[in-house]
């Protein structure tokens, strides 16, 4: 059953911030602690800390729309050529550690690297085809997207015109010369530029991949075996019977607020939130799941024919006894993350149903 897990109408600013390596989780933190005393921006605020330039804000800013759209986050994250598991690495999703043995595994029973790291528990299903689609951007189209390459950069921070980036394209085409070396050869133009051009490219993709494999649409259910060894043609079964067990949402909302109550408190309580419809005609009953972007909550708790469940990163299953028909009502609480500022998100929970 295919479904789209939720996102942020705009990725938080001090998140790509921190993300790209532009400020620390530490210098965040303050200027958050600012924000609630004087309720100024936290950009602005991070500017006259002196811990960003106001132009490499200006960049980012202008990217925190499609840092909340996974399709784009995607596309700009192709931008550095790179195998899966350095993805993974720059994403921070596994460790260097982790990667050295999942590789050693690879070697030794000749299962693709994704496999491994699914099979060990080190990332989910989900984190793998994330991967795979950066990837396949990576081989189709310019090497880096328009958005994020160094003209474009240069003309949103104001150091070249449109015209000038023109000239600059128009004199690099038939060399083998690259932008940068274009706009240096009349002396006129400081190579330090340049240099942060590149860096700040490399910083936004970073963010970009970052986000993507945080905000990503799952676009097919994937249960988790228990079986360690299971491989992909077995999920692809499972999938084949989820028909007979299926899901109607009869209410829920389209959206989550955040008021600036929730974040003193810690947490967004929402009671009764989700009503849903579930048709099963297995004897065995049936499989609940809820998959979580996790962002920005630190933990969320579901409350399920008077259960508590408890969400990991990437969601949750619960069994239920439901044969026939049955209406069920979930209710939430949603632990806040610490730094997450008050505002408007879409739904982070999506449901599906499938059969035990």
């Amino acid at each position: 059953m295919a479904k789209v897990v939720p996102r942020l109408t705009k990725r938080p600013i001090g998140r790509i911030l921190v993300d790209a390596g532009l400020v620390t989780e530490e210098k965040l933190s303050k200027a958050l602690e600012e924000q609630q005393r004087t309720n100024r921006l936290v950009g602005e605020i991070l500017v006259s800390m002196g811990e960003i330039d106001s132009k490499d804000l200006e960049i980012v800013l202008s990217l925190q729309r499609d840092l909340a759209v996974p399709e784009q986050a995607m596309t700009i994250a192709a931008g550095i050529r790179k195998k899966l598991g350095e993805i993974l690495l720059t994403a921070k999703r596994i460790t260097p550690d982790q990667l050295d043995w999942a590789l050693g595994e690879q070697k030794r029973t000749g299962e693709k690297l994704g496999q491994v790291l699914v099979r060990l528990g080190m990332v989910t299903q989900r984190v793998i085809d994330t991967t795979v689609a950066i990837q396949t951007n990576q081989t189709g189209g310019p090497r880096v997207p328009t958005r994020l390459r160094l003209g474009e950069l240069l003309v949103a921070a104001k150091y070249i015109t449109r015209e000038q980036l023109e000239d600059a394209l128009r004199r690099q085409k038939g060399t083998n010369k690259k932008f940068g070396e274009v706009l240096v050869e009349r002396g006129s133009f400081d190579p330090k530029i340049i240099t942060w051009g590149l860096r700040l490219q490399e910083m936004l993709v970073k963010a970009a991949l970052i986000a993507a494999l945080s905000i990503t649409s799952v676009t097919s259910v994937s249960v988790p075996e228990a079986t360690a060894g299971s491989r992909s043609f077995m999920l692809q079964v499972r999938a084949a019977v989820l028909a007979r067990a299926n899901l109607k949402i009869l209410q829920q909302p389209q959206e989550l607020i955040v008021t600036d109550a929730d974040v003193r408190r810690g947490f967004v309580q929402a009671q009764a939130a989700s009503i849903i419809e579930l048709k099963n005609n297995s004897p065995r009953g049936c499989l609940l799941s809820f998959v979580d972007n996790g962002l920005p909550f630190q933990e969320t708790s579901v409350n399920v024919m008077g259960r508590d469940i408890v969400l990991g990163p990437d969601g949750g299953l619960v069994t239920l006894p439901v044969i026939g028909k049955a209406t069920i009502t979930l209710s939430y609480r949603f632990v806040l993350a610490e730094g997450t500022q008050p505002g408007t998100y879409e739904w982070p929970i999506a449901l599906s149903a499938s059969l035990l």
